[in-house]
């Protein structure tokens, strides 16, 4: 039997994604990893090496979310017919972190596929945002993925204990860290959590040095960063697209774009409001919702400046776009029906 090329152990191919595999199987189909995306082909790994693969007729004729199609950290099956690949199936996802596209259609995009561990990272400089932060918690506490968050630029900041608090008050239970990619002890640091068979992802704004961070954990500069601006302090965003990295030390890394805003696709989580809802237990009325009910310790602990006014308000807009995402999720599903029956009826129609 021939040797393999490639082990996919290390590129996180577990007895899980192994059985399922197996119930793909059919002739001339082997799995793979995508590890890259660019605007016509999706770059995949398998144990015959590396190649770049289209989607198959029948991917893109069954697509009708964007979620539909494959995202870097999938696992898929693949044809490879003489010098060309075409990605046939995806298979189930472990886990996925996902934003809501922007559009009057509701739909899903896929950030990166099935991820162990979610590196939230804000810089302690102009990018601090305590509300974006919020929402960078919630979207991946809404994907069941485990979060840690790291507060780049400590060397730079002189109010680093002061805002590292303030983190650590509206992430109650969360690993936070306040690093700097020039402390010997960031490389080990991030080691220790991705290890062999991890995949991790990197997400946040635009220059607050996730790249530099993916640089660190691999001891090499695998990723182009932005000059440093002496004005501002502050690296410029280089990243356009996501590709799923292989560390010499085993564990895969995703660097993503940088986003101004994420959309949570997901309901609301309480992830981020772990002391709205310990309080709301003494509120008067168990379905308070702290805005003009008498008797609400929420809207107390506010006053009383135990609570910032800021994550109340925070919790509240989040609330209104979980319902509205509800309401708009359920019109666009009629209408992606109808789509979906259309291509059945036409495929039938075909035959």
């Amino acid at each position: 039997m021939e040797e393999p090329k490639n082990d996919l152990v290390k590129w996180g191919f577990d007895n899980r994604f192994r059985e399922l595999a197996l119930k793909e199987s059919a002739e001339g189909l082997i799995p793979a990893r995508v590890i890259g995306h660019n605007r016509h082909f999706y770059d995949v790994v398998c144990e015959k090496g590396f190649f770049s693969a289209k989607t198959s007729g029948s991917i893109r004729y069954n697509s009708v979310l964007k979620s539909d199609l494959p995202a870097v950290g999938d696992w898929v099956m693949i044809s490879l017919r003489r010098d060309k690949s075409y990605i046939c199936s995806i298979l189930p996802r472990k886990s996925c972190i996902s934003r809501r596209c922007s559009g009057n259609i509701i739909d899903e995009q896929v950030l990166s596929a099935n991820i162990d561990i979610v590196f939230i990272v804000m810089s302690l400089d102009e990018n601090f945002n305590l509300k974006r932060l919020q929402r960078y918690i919630s979207v991946a506490a809404s994907s069941k993925i485990k979060s840690v968050i790291l507060l780049t630029k400590s060397d730079l900041c002189e109010k680093r204990a002061e805002l590292l608090d303030e983190v650590r008050k509206v992430a109650p239970g969360k690993e936070v860290f306040a690093i700097s990619s020039f402390d010997e002890s960031t490389e080990k640091l991030l080691k220790s959590f991705v290890q062999h068979g991890i995949s991790a992802v990197f997400i946040g704004s635009s220059g607050v040095g996730k790249s530099t961070l993916i640089n660190t954990i691999s001891g090499s500069n695998i990723r182009v960063t932005g000059e440093i601006s002496s004005a501002v302090r502050k690296g410029r965003h280089t990243t356009s697209a996501r590709e799923l990295i292989l560390l010499p030390s085993g564990g895969m890394v995703i660097d993503t774009p940088g986003m101004r805003e994420i959309q949570n696709w997901q309901e609301e989580d309480s992830s981020g409001f772990e002391m709205i809802l310990k309080l709301s237990q003494q509120c008067r009325f168990t379905d308070c919702r702290h805005k003009t009910e008498p008797g609400c310790a929420v809207k107390e602990a506010v006053e009383n400046g135990i609570l910032p006014a800021e994550t109340l308000e925070m919790w509240h807009k989040q609330l209104e776009e979980s319902e509205e995402l509800r309401q708009k999720k359920a019109a666009s599903l009629k209408i992606l029906e109808t789509r979906r029956s259309k291509r059945r009826k036409s495929r039938k129609d075909e035959n």
